[in-house]
């Protein structure tokens, strides 16, 4: 029986891997550090808001529409980091779209070229450390400007 211990951040994870005769069996446990984690003490950001970027009125096209989501940090003091998910529609689903690093990174912009014209997106921001992420923020709604310069928020 071989046995690996690996360190994620606060979390010690040791896993006692058995032989490969005999079926690749495992067994583990975690034990927590000094920071338990859990869903419930990652706290999720607040006050998400998104507006498009450049409302000059000129001629859009879609490849050129960005939109700046912001939002209030974490509680979460071990929380290393943000995922920002964008939706098509208020109650999701939601498709990861970005990623920042920090605790205090509190802006994230879409420049990822996929945004319409004349569309409704909504966003939504998850703290994370390692491998968890908290509940999602609140909804945030922008709506793309037409070809005109119509709408846009």
């Amino acid at each position: 029986m071989r046995r690996r211990t690996f360190f994620i951040g606060a979390l010690v994870i040791v896993a006692a891997l058995a032989a490969p005769a005999a079926l690749a069996g495992w067994s583990s446990s975690t034990t927590a550090g000094p920071l338990p984690l859990s869903s419930a003490t990652l706290a999720a950001p607040t006050g998400a808001a998104a507006t498009t970027v450049g409302q000059a009125c000129t001629r859009h096209v879609a490849s050129s529409i960005q939109v700046a989501v912001s939002w209030t940090a974490t509680t979460s003091t071990v929380a290393t980091g943000y995922a920002i998910k964008r939706g098509t529609a208020a109650t999701g689903p939601f498709t990861l779209v970005g990623t920042v690093s920090g605790r205090t990174t509190v802006a994230w912009t879409d420049t990822t070229g996929q945004l319409a014209l004349a569309t409704s997106y909504y966003y939504v921001v998850d703290s994370t450390v390692a491998a968890w992420s908290s509940p999602d923020s609140n909804v945030a709604t922008v709506f793309t400007p037409d070809t005109n310069c119509h709408g846009g928020t």
